[in-house]
């Protein structure tokens, strides 16, 4: 098929994200950074609102979507489903009761691309236990998908991205380099271009393996983890997205009011060296990502029952750092590790 979803954006997936900086003005100049009811117990900042509806339970909504990062449409629906619901599953609670699907596209878009990505939203929900209900489709310039995702969870077990303690460890669950993987994946399909130089810089079997293992951890569910956290004693949890590694910790850290050490970056295979080459700043913790893992954070004594939980889900995980008292800040070792994850 000619008509290729991700040349139809000049930004894919998390990328089209406004800044973190950028967003935390256009909430405070609309007024939307305010005080809540007593009901309401996690909104902005948070990676879903957590209101109380009776005694220890809570409904959770999220809102997630985003524009293209494959060209293949039923990937590109899962991908979609598996960011949108991980804004639930990060605060441990895997009950999501609805899934209302949010879709746009422009008019010279083939229809079948479009009954992909549903088909591909629709298979992921299903899945997962999800009924999708319904949703929203309008006429953009841009192709996007995603949706609303609501879920039900008992208030005694939810876990939010403010909590973490000093002496806290952090344990990330997918691999970082969406970015660099998928440029590589956009450059390599474009027959316009050249992509000899790629191969001089990278190996071929490399970037096969980076993009391969960047569409697995996209598509892949973070629902297992919200199992985990549900069996386990986590302080603080959040998952890394389109803000990036530093940019979600530091979010932690602000509202946890502690500073956080980064120490070791878990990585895709071949990412370091894509990242190199496109400039992607990977290897500052910076990078975008999307539909990526979670960091939770674990005291010292109960880092071994969450490994063994993780273990027990063949969850693949790598601590990555640890925290300090603080007053927000998040700082990267002079020379970090870098750990590449298992194929």
């Amino acid at each position: 098929m000619s008509y290729r979803l991700t040349k139809a954006v000049p930004v894919h997936g998390c990328s089209c994200k406004i800044p973190q900086y950028q967003l935390s003005s256009l909430l405070e100049a609309a007024g939307v950074v305010q005080s809540y009811g007593e009901d309401v117990l996690a909104g902005a900042w948070e990676n879903s609102s957590v209101v109380k509806i009776f005694d220890n339970l809570a409904v959770l909504n999220t809102l997630d979507f985003f524009t293209p990062m494959v060209d293949e449409p039923e990937i590109q629906g899962r991908i979609a489903g598996s960011n949108v619901t991980s804004d639930i599953y990060t605060l441990g609670v895997s009950n999501i009761t609805s899934l209302l699907t949010i879709m746009a596209y422009p008019e010279n878009m083939p229809a079948e691309l479009a009954v992909g990505m549903l088909k591909g939203l629709s298979d992921f929900c299903h899945e997962m236990g999800i009924p999708l209900i319904g949703g929203h489709t309008i006429r953009n310039p841009w192709p996007i998908i995603g949706g609303a995702a609501t879920g039900v969870g008992s208030i005694d077990k939810i876990v939010y991205t403010r909590g973490a303690q000093p002496g806290d460890r952090l344990f990330l669950t997918k691999p970082l380099g969406i970015a660099a993987a998928m440029a590589a994946y956009r450059l390599r399909k474009d027959e316009a271009g050249d992509s000899k130089d790629l191969f001089v810089a990278v190996s071929a079997d490399l970037v096969e393996t980076a993009v391969n293992k960047a569409i697995a951890g996209m598509t892949a569910s973070n629902k297992p983890v919200a199992e985990v956290m549900q069996k386990t004693s986590i302080h603080a949890a959040t998952d890394i997205t389109g803000f990036g590694l530093k940019g979600h910790l530091t979010n932690m850290a602000t509202l946890s009011n502690v500073n956080i050490i980064i120490n070791n970056l878990y990585v895709i295979p071949g990412t370091p060296e894509l990242s190199e080459l496109f400039g992607y700043p990977l290897l500052t913790g910076e990078a975008k990502e999307t539909a990526g893992g979670i960091v939770m954070a674990v005291s010292k004594e109960n880092t071994d029952a969450l490994q063994s939980e993780l273990d027990k889900q063949k969850i693949q995980y790598s601590e990555i750092g640890y925290v300090i008292e603080g007053t927000g800040q998040v700082n990267m070792s002079k020379n970090p590790k870098i750990t590449l994850a298992k194929l």
